[in-house]
């Protein structure tokens, strides 16, 4: 999963970068308008953790998310301008993400000045918005101006489902609708998968408090005032407290343990957002353990067990045979796979078996 973060200028985005990365990325100031910082973020996962206790592995290896952290983008510069090459670089940089992390600032600090004259998240939302619709303007009204020239040379069916998809497209942006809450059908949206647009892409709206706003964190989307975006499609929001829970990322586990619990924090920041963010793609975990290694794997809900198994390796969903499931409550309860059969927890499973969260699986399969 690759997600690219992306607000205004001075909303705190690399304060999140790193307390997702854990510092770990050197995010010294860019030297140009389209540089990013990326960096990958372990998903915290205590069923891998207590896996590697019973199976005793050479190697654990958890679930990551690459990051893409771009700098802060103003009202208007997704239009024309002086700046159009750099800022081409900078939506380049975005076309390849799953899903886009909108900061928002939710802190007041008189030392920083808000690039809009005030805090208002709501608001920032709803601008954020319109410069990725006015991008996406651009490439569609360039695309049909494209595509009304060939379709007077030649008619053809693909051409004239694109135009109709297009049009679609150019009347939700310009009523500032954002394309994720277009409709598709499969072929639809087969034909036009390739533009990768901006407002298409899922978004999880993240809301940087202030440092004594712990007790908000569960209550922001009415405290910030966020209940309309929260309830668009394909959307979701959460907060973080951005400076304070970056340091404590940094510290010691029981120590991080004990600063959370001062705070009233439940739930770490990484461990909000990467959850925000599994729920708003759609995706689950399942796992693989043994000596070698135990590891979790990330698919999207409702892959098959072959699907699933061509996330390890490609020969591994060509050659399929079958999987052994065993439920991760069974695995911690029963230690291992040879129990779990002699118990009749394991299940042998085919072709058509769709994946569940926790399902610790081993795969057969022939090349």
């Amino acid at each position: 999963m690759k997600v690219g973060i992306v607000g205004l200028p001075l909303v705190g985005k690399t304060t999140v970068f790193n307390l997702l990365t854990r510092g770990q990325v050197d995010t010294t100031p860019w030297g140009g308008r389209g540089e990013a910082h990326v960096g990958i973020a372990r998903v915290p996962d205590a069923r891998v953790d207590r896996l590697a206790e019973i199976f005793a592995p050479k190697k654990t290896t958890y679930a990551t998310v690459e990051y893409v952290d771009l700098p802060g983008l103003a009202r208007g510069d997704a239009r024309a301008g002086s700046e159009a090459q750099a800022l081409a670089t900078y939506l380049n940089s975005l076309k390849n993400v799953d899903a886009l992390l909108h900061v928002v600032r939710g802190f007041d600090d008189p030392g920083v000045p808000h690039s809009e004259g005030g805090v208002n998240p709501a608001r920032d939302v709803d601008l954020f918005e319109l410069e990725m619709m006015f991008s996406d303007l651009a490439v569609v009204e360039k695309r049909l101006d494209r595509l009304g020239k060939d379709l007077k040379k030649v008619r053809n069916s693909e051409l004239e489902l694109e135009l109709r998809v297009l049009e679609r497209f150019k009347a939700a942006l310009e009523a500032e609708q954002p394309l994720r809450e277009v409709s598709l059908t499969g072929d639809e949206a087969k034909r036009v998968r390739g533009f990768t647009f901006l407002s298409a892409k899922p978004l999880l709206i993240v809301a940087n408090l202030g440092d004594s706003d712990a007790s908000r964190i569960s209550v922001v989307v009415e405290a910030l005032g966020l209940q309309r975006a929260a309830s668009r499609p394909n959307v979701r929001v959460t907060a973080v407290c951005g400076k304070i829970e970056a340091e404590i990322a940094g510290l010691a586990p029981e120590d991080a343990r004990l600063f959370m619990e001062d705070l009233g924090i439940t739930l770490g920041g990484t461990d909000r957002i990467i959850q925000e963010s599994y729920s708003l793609l759609g995706l689950v975990s399942f796992y693989t353990a043994g000596e070698p290694e135990v590891r979790a794997w990330t698919i999207t809900r409702g892959m098959t067990a072959p699907q699933a198994a061509g996330v390890i390796h490609t020969d591994f969903e060509k050659g399929f045979i079958k999987a052994e499931v065993v439920s991760y409550e069974d695995m911690i309860e029963l230690s291992s796979f040879a129990v779990a059969r002699s118990r009749g927890a394991l299940r042998l499973e085919g072709k058509d078996y769709v994946v569940r969260e926790n399902d610790v699986i081993l795969f057969r399969f022939n090349v």
